[in-house]
């Protein structure tokens, strides 16, 4: 575990670079999500709609 610095400053630029960095991350796991959902047939996620249509029933 990383030691916890003493300077607000510190904190206040790691807590920025760790944001940072899970931004990136969920950009590409967005691009990767979207590539992978047009992979999908239409019909595919038309059946999967409906089913959770009917499950909230």
């Amino acid at each position: 575990m990383n030691q916890i610095p003493a300077d607000a400053n510190q904190v206040i630029d790691t807590l920025s670079a760790q944001i940072g960095a899970l931004n990136k991350q969920n950009a590409i796991l967005n691009s990767q999500l979207s590539a992978a959902m047009k992979l999908i047939p239409q019909d595919v996620l038309d059946a999967t709609s409906k089913e959770d249509t009917n499950a909230e029933d």
